[in-house]
């Protein structure tokens, strides 16, 4: 597996996050939204509180409690690690390789859908032989003339199909 040097560094600074039960009060609302009866009369969205920090996160992901209690903390979890390692955070990490390899992908069909700038075949069509394509009324010698070729409209006409029966 390949490092940068950036990437190394940057994982040597950043701080690890861990949630200590101690720090941590846990309350439970009712919750709101879709999901029924159940949803609106129990107390199954989880409130999680920091207390160090004062981070608060509010979890109702399901409908079951147990699972709340769970995306509530990791939830809480990503905040912390966004909150004390900044850019260097996992989720904002993430984030700015996405953005990179977005950049690359947009840089590369810019370069390859490019108008202005001439492709390789066109480089070498022009290192060798030139061709003429554009339409000259006094150029015998020029094959891709559109005025020579004239479409006869009466044999290209289409019936309806309603008409045709």
């Amino acid at each position: 597996m390949k490092c940068r040097d950036g990437d190394n560094k940057a994982r040597q600074r950043r701080t690890e996050v861990d949630l200590k039960e101690s720090d941590l009060r846990e309350s439970f609302v009712k919750g709101s939204g879709k999901g029924g009866q159940k949803i609106n009369k129990v107390r199954n969205c989880v409130l999680l509180t920091h207390l160090p920090t004062g981070l608060q996160v509010q979890c109702q992901k399901t409908r079951s409690l147990d699972g709340n209690r769970r995306a509530a903390r990791k939830l809480l979890l990503q905040k912390l690690d966004d909150q004390v390692n900044g850019s260097l955070s996992k989720h904002s990490q993430k984030i700015d390789r996405l953005r990179r390899k977005k950049a690359n992908r947009r840089a590369k069909s810019k370069h390859k859908y490019a108008k202005n700038s001439p492709t390789e075949e066109e480089q070498q069509q022009g290192e060798g032989e030139e061709e003429d394509d554009e339409d000259d009324e006094d150029d015998e010698d020029d094959e891709d003339d559109d005025d020579d070729e004239l479409i006869d409209v009466e044999e290209h006409k289409f019936k309806s199909k309603k008409s045709a029966k």
